[in-house]
């Protein structure tokens, strides 16, 4: 028995799904018999790139009323691969000029029973510059009896020249509600059940691509009874949705011990880390959405923590990807934390045993006066701050001094950190949440301190020149070598003086005016 993804491959255009942009357009040309001579699918996987193809070749030499109909002998034997006017070629393992080169002696061939002669290029990004060249002029004036479909995952991998010479077709990704009412059709003509829930679970799984969908539903057949939710959750290793929202919920609560707890014993049960942050990344995420009015379970927390929440997840995935233990789970854990619990702007609660400090008044000395970066609380937020930033975006940052002035937090950078401040300025979008999220404060200000003259570091003062001691090099410098090397613990052996100096001849001495 074959894949089910092959067993339930659309024999119509009315059976793909979605993709209507490609289909009219498609169905209009064949009805008024105004193919193009190349055409260019491109899109993810497993959208239907390669079956739209088939459906295509398949309506060239149709025998219904309604082509394709799926049901003639021409449109059964392109559905089995064995119609020789149809070709299907794998460029990904025949992307040589050779291959390029039997393929154009094929093209002079004329087709032995349909109007035209159907070639179909698969992963056509995968044929090389040399090979692109080779097609290039058949392509441009191909015979009248051939028709080229290209389709790829990567069409900017394409040649500009190849691209002007087909019409493009962009496949989208389908979404999960049309994936689960392909996967109900399915199901229900296999006589088995399942709950909307689960179907909805494995569109989302899928990512768009009904061939991943398909694939899913084949090994969840396996099982008996009726596909819910918490079947297929187990079923492919998936951590509960119920353990994830109990989790979400102890960190929406500050309760870092009952989130460490359960993030360990989910950990013991053997999900993966990335699969753990993951899930609780779409718990978020539907929190999120009920915010907003569009369903899903809510936590009492407002957008914007729950987006500072989701960015420090996303950055933990991508540590998670080099190590993936408890210890990295639990770190990403409470950067979530920290991304979801207010800030507290006030004084430090004191410490038992400790006699908290009596408010000061507004107008004592330094009561108005900015946090430093010097004060404990400040250091703790700015660094659990910097933690939350993408490492690019955080060698930039680090080099501020960051100041609380009331609702405003300003970065203060040095001059000679001017590009940092420059990059900074330009990230502002992506700071705020954060500082939101750590500080409290509602703005984020950037400054460039230039020194002062008056805090300008002096010039380095020119140490005097040590006294000569002894007699001078050019009076006796015998024995100023000898003073050196009594110093040195050494022993002067000998002294090379240099020659006198000799005045040239002049012409009289030479004889005659020195010819």
């Amino acid at each position: 028995m074959s894949a089910l993804y092959r067993r339930y491959r659309p024999l119509t255009f009315q059976e793909v799904v979605g993709q209507e942009h490609v289909k009219e357009p498609l169905l209009r040309a064949i009805r008024e018999g105004r193919l193009a001579q190349a055409y260019l699918f491109s899109g993810p996987r497993g959208v239907g790139k390669t079956t739209t193809a088939r459906l295509l070749a398949m309506a060239v030499g149709c025998q219904g009323k309604d082509p394709p109909c799926g049901a003639c002998p021409y449109c059964q034997a392109v559905q089995k691969g064995a119609h020789p006017d149809v070709v299907e070629i794998d460029a990904a393992s025949n992307n040589s000029v050779e291959d390029v080169r039997e393929l154009r002696e094929r093209i002079l061939l004329a087709p032995l029973s349909a109007p035209k002669k159907v070639f179909i290029l698969d992963e056509a990004h995968m044929l090389s510059k040399s090979a692109f060249n080779a097609l290039l002029k058949t392509l441009e004036e191909p015979p009248p009896h051939v028709l080229f479909v290209f389709a790829t995952t990567e069409p900017e991998r394409m040649p500009p020249t190849i691209l002007s010479r087909t019409q493009h077709f962009r496949f989208r990704r389908l979404t999960e509600e049309e994936i689960a009412q392909k996967l109900k059709r399915i199901l229900k003509e296999l006589g088995r059940e399942a709950e909307e829930e689960a179907l909805l679970l494995l569109g989302r799984l899928a990512d768009g691509a009904m061939r991943d969908a398909e694939s899913l539903l084949d090994r969840l057949l396996l099982l008996e009874g009726p596909l819910t939710r918490a079947k297929v959750e187990e079923a492919l290793g998936l951590p509960p949705k119920e353990a994830l929202f109990r989790l979400a919920e102890a960190l929406a609560r500050g309760e870092a011990q009952k989130a460490l707890e359960e993030a360990r014993r989910l950990y013991a049960q053997g999900f993966a880390p990335r699969s753990l942050v993951g899930g609780l990344m779409e718990t978020f995420r539907e929190a999120l959405y009920a915010g907003f009015g569009l369903g899903g379970k809510a936590l009492p927390l407002d957008p914007d923590r729950l987006l500072a929440a989701l960015t420090a997840l996303d950055e933990a995935l991508e540590r998670l990807a080099k190590r993936s233990d408890l210890l990295a789970l639990e770190a990403s854990l409470l950067r979530a934390g920290q991304a979801l619990t207010p800030a507290r702007t006030g004084p430090p609660e004191p410490r038992p045993g400790e006699t908290p400090a009596p408010p000061q008044a507004a107008g004592e000395e330094g009561a108005s006066e900015p946090l430093r970066p010097e004060e404990p609380d400040l250091r703790e937020r700015w660094r659990a701050f910097l933690e939350g930033l993408r490492p690019t975006l955080r060698a930039f940052v680090r080099e501020a001094t960051p100041v609380l002035e009331g609702n405003t937090l300003r970065l203060c950078f040095p001059e000679e950190k001017a590009f940092h401040y420059k990059r900074a300025t330009e990230q502002k979008a992506r700071l705020l949440p954060l500082a939101q999220a750590h500080f409290g404060v509602e703005e984020v200000a950037f400054s460039l301190e230039k020194k002062s003259p008056l805090t300008a570091e002096p010039p380095p003062r020119t140490p005097p020149a040590p006294e000569a001691e002894g007699p001078p090099l050019e009076e006796d410098p015998e024995a100023r070598l000898r003073q050196l090397a009594r110093r040195l613990g050494g022993r002067l052996l000998w002294v090379r003086r240099p020659k006198a100096k000799e005045e040239p001849l002049s012409e009289d001495e030479i004889g005659g005016n020195g010819i």
